[in-house]
């Protein structure tokens, strides 16, 4: 018997990891240093205490998403305020995005990375939320 103590990281593949770690720094605003980007290596870097992603160098035949592929990974603020600051960064950026959605009980904002990671901030609502029934 064994216990899986969490997921010791996330990988994504990239066509530039420099721009997409860039994307990551720039716009979700995630430390990565210029100095651990190095053409042709993986970057990674944490979010937050326990998620660690990983961004690798492919140059193979882009994905098609379907059974088997990761959909998108879905990261979490805690106050609108943040939410909307990222939509203002995203509109300043000319990135594409759709949201934020309100769900019954959580507000989602969607947008993809430059090679089009499906990605996702989201905030729960609290009990000082409207929650639609």
């Amino acid at each position: 018997m064994f216990h899986l103590k969490g997921v010791h990281h996330i990988a994504l593949n990239c066509s530039d990891v420099g721009r997409t770690a860039r994307f990551f720094h720039d716009i979700l605003e995630v430390p990565i240093p210029e100095e651990s980007i190095v053409e042709g290596e993986p970057v990674y870097f944490q979010i937050g205490t326990y998620t660690r992603i990983g961004l690798h160098p492919h140059s193979g035949e882009e994905g098609k998403g379907g059974v088997g592929q990761v959909d998108h990974i879905a990261f979490s603020v805690t106050s609108r305020a943040e939410l909307d600051y990222l939509v203002d960064k995203l509109e300043a950026e000319n990135i594409c995005y759709r949201g934020p959605i309100t769900r019954p009980t959580s507000f989602n904002l969607y947008f993809e990375t430059p090679d089009g990671h499906h990605l996702e901030v989201r905030l729960d609502k609290d009990e000082f939320d409207e929650i639609e029934e």
